[in-house]
């Protein structure tokens, strides 16, 4: 929805990644030719360096499939990706690992990310010799100060990772996606699978290594209140398009498309006389297989209309880079603030 701009580590124009629906035996049977699901349809922004994007929606949204794209792990069906100016696509194997010096993904499972056979130190071992990060004798030092770097002592390099806890576990992964020094990181709902109580301690760690690194971060989740403080601006995806993008103080003061007001409006509120407000997210997320026609989300939209059903809406510019696709973004953003009081997530 935003152009690209040159100081942009990231940018995408009119991304698509399509991938062939999965057939009955009648349809293999009567040669009927497989569907396109568009996982990704017609998504354009830009990450600038030291930023941290928030991408947040609902399972089924894109959100994964964006991230892996933009690593070249998914091929676009159409448009262009480009990282510090160059373009990427699904590359051969020489060039990805020349690619994953620069770009690293931190996964939503910190378990099953984790070879189970390998102790962490040589698990981060091995990628520091993969990738010739070090010599083959600074291994063991250097696999030390990383897992110091990300809050563990040297001597959880022995343990194997059924010995340790979920956090412990996201942090060997994130010590990992750093062996290669990237200055891009895609995190993947990387506190999703941990207790509440720890999911702060790494938000709080993400935070520091951002800071410290100067790293550039996509931050894919689907609670805003995971994202409220981690992102500099934040981008809400809803079956396969982005819906909203901005400044992230901006959306949570002004949240100016429907589906965003639903998504805060789901986050729990501690002040009693807000705790109530009706919820607007009404249904599932629709099969990318069959979208609704006009706008997609009207069949969940507690301010559809009939132009709403026909027509795929505009993107309406709000100011300072804030966007949203909404027939009535203005009117949405109007009703928000009568209503909520000025509460932000």
């Amino acid at each position: 929805m935003t152009r690209a701009a040159p100081a942009a580590v990231v940018a995408v124009e009119d991304l698509v990644v399509e991938f062939r629906a999965s057939r009955s035996i009648a349809a293999l049977l009567r040669g009927i030719s497989a569907r396109r699901l568009r996982a990704v349809d017609g998504v354009s922004f830009t990450i600038a360096r030291h930023e941290t994007l928030g991408l947040v929606g609902e399972s089924g949204s894109g959100k994964t499939t964006l991230g892996r794209a933009l690593l070249g792990l998914y091929r676009a069906s159409e448009g262009r990706i480009t990282f510090e100016g160059a373009p990427i696509r699904a590359q051969k194997t020489r060039e990805l690992r020349a690619l994953r010096q620069h770009m690293q993904m931190v996964f939503q499972d910190p378990y099953s990310s984790l070879n189970p056979r390998m102790t962490v130190g040589q698990t981060l071992g091995e990628v520091l010799r993969f990738h010739a990060v070090c010599a083959k004798s600074e291994v063991v030092a250097e696999v030390a100060k990383l897992l110091e770097l990300v809050g563990l002592s040297a001597d959880m390099a022995a343990r194997y990772p059924s010995a340790l806890s979920g956090g412990q576990r996201q942090r060997v992964g994130l010590a990992r996606a750093l062996a290669v020094r990237p200055n891009f990181l895609v995190l993947d709902e990387p506190v999703a699978a941990l207790d509440v109580s720890i999911q702060a301690q790494i938000l709080n760690l993400l935070q520091d290594l951002r800071d410290e690194l100067g790293l550039t971060i996509l931050f894919i989740a689907h609670e805003l209140s995971v994202v409220r403080h981690m992102s500099t601006r934040l981008a809400v995806m809803y079956l396969g398009k982005i819906v909203e993008i901005g400044a992230a103080d901006a959306i949570f003061s002004a949240p100016s498309h429907p589906y965003t007001q639903g998504l805060m409006k789901a986050v729990p509120r501690l002040i009693p006389e807000r705790r109530h407000r009706e919820a607007v997210l009404k249904g599932d997320v629709p099969s990318p297989l069959a979208v609704p026609s006009g706008c997609r989300f009207h069949p969940r939209c507690p301010m559809a209309r009939d132009l709403c059903r026909a027509e795929t809406p505009p993107v309406v510019a709000l100011g300072d880079g804030h966007e949203a696709a909404c027939h009535f973004a203005e009117e949405a953003a109007r009703t928000w603030a009568a209503t909520s009081g000025g509460a932000t997530v």
